[in-house]
């Protein structure tokens, strides 16, 4: 079973020390996706809200984008709420040096591109990072340990907004509190299903053009590709006039679609979606511009491939 240590920040001047907590009794966070690297390493993440019930916080917009290049297994995440207001922040783990089951997490400020601020809809002057002003240094945890990363509290009503983090390698990813889970339970939606891909194969005609031993998985996952653009997809039907049509197929471990006279291959090395046949699948195409998102190609530096997911409907144009 996990061991739930919690680790937290936050906005108030009452807030909890700088140093890491130990926290019972809390709420449990709601698992929204996972990413994978080449060696086995995992990051979980979630969100919820202390105390659980309905929530204060009416977010339009979030998701979450790679680090290359950082030595690290990490994300940038960002969250955007009526108004503008938007958290974003770098969530980074390190295994620490002859110590096998240990990783130094750094939390630190995100430096927003003109290209993300656009793709993201971010206005700089609006971005609040305050809770990172609690935690200015790097802090270890044990694998499996939960982080939870206290973002915001409502001066109205108390109620805290979270984020969660789980970094793992080779260990099963187990929930507990059964009880309360069944107390909760409902029928299961299609919404609720997520595309994984991992250690993948991308073709364009029958030729490999990148291979990568990471992944994504969520309910939107979305590849981009340099001079191409920027494909997401999901298997339920999104809301209308978000720009998806049903117009690519997923089978077993392959999601195949098309854009203009080639046909591509993602392929994974495990199932994308569960059940057998052949699926449709909702895809978007976003215009070139977002495969240099957040990572200056300037002076002629090859231009990346980068996945992601995001927990809901992306806030795109």
């Amino acid at each position: 079973m996990i061991s739930l240590r919690f680790v937290f920040m936050t906005f108030s001047i009452l807030a909890l020390a700088s140093l890491p907590l130990q926290a019972q009794g809390e709420d449990e966070p709601e698992w929204k996706g996972s990413r994978r690297w080449a060696d086995g390493t995992e990051i979980h993440s979630g969100h919820g809200t202390i105390p659980a019930g309905p929530s204060d916080w009416a977010k339009t917009g979030g998701g979450t984008a790679g680090l290359p290049g950082t030595g690290s297994y990490g994300f940038c995440r960002f969250l955007t709420f009526p108004g503008g207001i938007t958290i974003l922040y770098e969530f980074q783990a390190r295994p620490v040096p002859d110590r096998e089951g240990l990783y130094e997490i750094t939390l630190r400020p995100h430096q927003l591109t003109p290209e993300q601020a656009a793709l993201w809809r971010i206005d700089r002057n609006l971005i609040d990072a305050k809770f990172l002003q609690k935690y200015p240094a790097p802090f270890v945890v044990k694998d499996s340990e939960v982080i939870a990363i206290e973002l915001a509290e409502n001066p109205n009503t108390g109620q805290k907004l979270v984020d969660y983090f789980l970094v793992s390698k080779g260990k099963p990813f187990l929930r507990s509190n059964l009880e309360r889970k069944a107390a909760q339970a409902r029928d299961f939606r299609v919404e609720d299903v997520e595309i994984s891909v991992v250690d993948y194969d991308l073709r364009r005609n029958e030729s490999s053009v990148y291979r990568s031993g990471g992944g994504c998985a969520g309910r939107y996952v979305w590849i981009s590709i340099p001079g191409v653009g920027r494909f997401t997809f999901t298997l339920a039907p999104p809301p209308a006039g978000t720009g998806f049509e049903q117009t690519a197929l997923a089978s077993g471990e392959q999601i195949t679609f098309r854009h203009g006279e080639d046909l591509y291959e993602w392929l994974s090395k495990q199932k994308i979606v569960p059940g057998e046949g052949v699926f449709n699948v909702w895809m978007k195409f976003d215009q070139p511009g977002w495969a240099e998102m957040g990572f200056d190609q300037v002076g002629g530096k090859e231009l990346r491939f980068v996945v992601g997911a995001y927990d809901g409907v992306p806030s795109v144009k």
